[in-house]
Formats: structure tokens, C-alpha cells, sequence
């Protein structure tokens, strides 16, 4: 997983992971750094290992060097003011800043790039039951693109399997041809803040409890509780949707699919 200047609450660890990530370039990246910022590579040198701080413009400077794009600059400068911040005041307040923009990237809506959306009232009808996600994802699968072959798998009645493919179909979700049902828009995002989120956990947390009783060798359940310093388990949490998003990114460029696979992740105050 690919780290980057959200993963550090302190600006010149961050640069130092930099330095490090560029070993094979020796002394020439901290040159690079140096002239980036107007100023000698010495100085480089004092800000990573001494007292002194890099100055917001040159931590503008460097921006571009570290190729950050416009929010990673933001962060990045606000990390440089609260490493310079002159009164335990100012560094309180900048602390909590830095820690309100660590937690608003890992808000997952706003990490994938995902348009698809669902009006309130489609949403109501999609979330309210698991088969509707199983069935949309599942014809997916080249296997099971016929109503016979979809039955068969998510034991559904043909009635309520027919209602399924009827609203899947109207909101363009799957084609339908006859017996031959192919997708439609495959991937669709709801956010933590809609007020369809805990019926969506729900649907697949029950059938995840289900998934206990069948003990298959390759099903994945974990369950643990710790006692954690807060920051840690700010830190967890990076590392889970990190690691969400490098699965997602696998199931996307998976092709010749044969399997539905269901991923579920916990991790809560308690």
C-alpha cells in the first residue's frame, strides 16, 4: 500500500520517509529538496535531524517537488505551521485541524471513483433486502447471466426473482433479454452518510453471521478487542481503508469472474 503525506501528523517525519523512499538517488534528492525550497541543502539537514523549521513558503516550494496535489498541499502546510506553532495553544488547535483532515480523507465516498447513484426512493427498494446487491453483482459473472443459473444461486422463488430483475432493469442496474440477463452499471457507492448505510451493513453483516454456520475453509472472520491510545486507532483505521481500497482496486481489474464474494470490515469504539 502506497504511503503518503495523510499517513504522518508531523511534517519532517514525513519528509524523512521521503528521503528514505529515494535512497538509491543518495544526496541528491535532499539537493533537489534544497532547491526547491531556496535554500542550501545544510539547512535541509537542520530541519530533519535539529530545531529548525521550513517556512510556509518554502514549504509551498516544495509542494511541487513532492507532487502533491492540491489537498495533500493543504495538509502539508498545515503540518509545516503546526511544527512551527510558538504556544501550546496554537499547537492544540493546529493538532486538532491536522487531526480533522486525517479523518475527513478517510472517508471512503469521497476516495473512489465511483458516479453511479441511486435516487432516494431506488435506494429504499435496493437496500432493503441483500438479494438485490447479490443479484446485481452476480450476473457479472458469466456463469450466472440467465434467470435459471441466478435462482439456482441465491435460491430465490422465480416470483420474487422476477421483481428483483424488473426493478434491477429499470433503474439500469442489469440488461434483460428474454432468459438472458447481462449488467448493466456495475458499481454504485453509498456513502456513510445516507441514511440507507446501516440497513446496507446489516443485509451483509446477517448473512456474514450466516456464513459462520457453513465453516467454509476459505471464508475470513476476525474478531478482536484491544485497548488503544486514540491516535493508534486513527492509524488503524488508515491502514483498513487503505487496505479497502487496494482490494477494491483488485476486484476491479479482476477478469473471467466465477465467484460472488461478499468483504465486510469492522472496527468500532466500544
Amino acid at each position: 500500500m502506497k504511503r503518503d503525506v495523510f499517513d504522518h501528523d508531523n511534517y519532517k517525519k514525513y519528509l524523512g520517509f521521503v528521503l528514505r523512499s529515494r535512497a538509491k538517488e543518495g544526496r541528491g534528492y535532499q539537493s533537489r529538496m534544497a532547491e526547491a525550497a531556496s535554500c542550501r541543502a545544510a539547512y535541509i539537514s537542520q530541519v530533519l535531524n535539529g530545531e529548525a523549521h521550513l517556512s510556509p513558503e518554502q514549504a509551498e516550494g516544495l509542494n511541487e517537488l513532492l507532487g502533491h496535489n492540491q489537498e495533500e498541499a493543504n495538509y502539508f502546510l498545515l503540518l509545516v505551521h503546526h511544527g512551527r506553532a510558538g504556544t501550546a495553544a496554537l499547537r492544540a488547535r493546529l493538532k486538532d485541524q491536522v487531526t480533522a483532515a486525517r479523518e475527513k480523507r478517510l472517508v471512503l465516498k469521497d476516495r473512489v471513483d465511483i458516479k453511479a447513484e441511486l435516487s432516494p426512493a431506488d435506494q429504499a427498494t435496493y437496500y432493503s433486502a441483500w438479494y438485490y446487491a447479490a443479484v446485481h453483482i452476480l450476473v457479472t459473472i458469466p456463469a450466472y447471466q440467465s434467470r435459471d443459473a441466478i435462482e439456482g444461486y441465491v435460491r430465490l422463488p422465480r416470483p420474487r426473482l422476477n421483481e428483483v430483475l424488473d426493478f434491477l432493469r429499470a433503474v439500469g442496474l442489469v440488461k434483460v433479454e428474454g432468459e438472458r440477463v447481462t449488467p448493466g452499471v456495475s458499481r454504485i457507492f453509498l456513502g456513510n452518510d445516507s441514511p440507507m448505510i446501516t440497513r446496507h451493513h446489516t443485509n451483509w453483516r446477517v448473512r456474514a453471521m450466516e456464513s459462520l454456520d457453513r465453516d467454509f475453509k476459505h471464508d475470513l472472520h476476525f474478531s478482536t478487542v484491544v485497548s488503544i491510545a486514540a491516535e493508534d486507532a486513527l492509524k488503524m483505521k488508515e491502514l483498513l481503508v487503505k487496505s479497502i481500497e487496494s482490494a477494491r482496486a483488485v476486484a476491479t481489474r479482476s477478469t473471467q469472474e466465477t465467484e460472488l464474494q461478499c468483504l465486510c470490515v469492522d472496527l468500532f469504539r466500544v
